[in-house]
């Protein structure tokens, strides 16, 4: 019997399945870490699974890198104590970016409705896990990630909206939302590269 327990497992015969007890770590198989991909956006072929993890420390703020960022607004957050929240309004303490002043980067922007975020996820099919990530986003930023457009063509899109939701929760100083098409802008940009309008300020 091969390790991960299916009859004639050709990953197991490479010494590559990812099945419980399989030949690399026994990691458990899921859509994210199968051989090729499949559940996560663009992560294919051998690896995924380590760019997968890597893709979720980024939505949270994550790595070990330079952080900055406050506290996630809730009541009794043991992690905001600690300085390590990683909830949508800390930025991660630990991690890298995260260190913009919200109220800059989005100045002058409609904040979103809780009834279009609902009109929005209405449109996609999202697990828990993505749509908690864009309702825990500043309006500000959740105005910016449904601006990016219909997600329906994406390969996943449970994927797509926690990446998007990484993008926009990782602001820096200098970086700014293009008040004609809501599109995040780095601080070098000194015009939208969506619709090319001008820096405001």
């Amino acid at each position: 019997m091969p390790p991960c327990g299916k009859l004639g497992c050709k990953w197991c015969a490479k010494g590559e399945c990812y099945g419980p007890g399989g030949g690399k770590g026994g990691v458990k198989q899921t859509q994210f870490n199968k051989k090729g991909g499949g559940g996560f956006g663009g992560f294919g072929g051998d690896g995924n699974y380590m760019a997968m993890l890597a893709a979720l420390m980024a939505a949270k703020g994550g790595g070990k890198g330079k952080g900055g960022g406050g506290p996630c607004g809730k009541p009794g957050c043991k992690w905001c104590a600690m300085g390590e929240c990683w909830g949508s309004g800390g930025g991660g303490g630990k991690g890298k970016g995260g260190g913009g002043n919200i109220d800059e980067v989005a100045k002058g922007i409609m904040p979103c409705d809780p009834s279009e975020v609902d009109v929005f996820l209405a449109m996609h099919q999202v697990e828990p896990n993505a749509e908690s990530k864009l309702r825990g986003l500043d309006p500000r930023l959740q105005r910016v990630v449904i601006a990016q457009g219909s997600m329906a063509e994406a390969r996943s899109q449970t994927g797509m909206l926690i990446m998007r939701c990484a993008r926009a929760s990782k602001v820096s100083p200098g970086d700014w939302i293009c008040p004609a098409c809501n599109d995040l802008q780095y601080s070098r940009n000194t015009a939208c590269r969506q619709c090319s309008s001008p820096k405001p300020w």
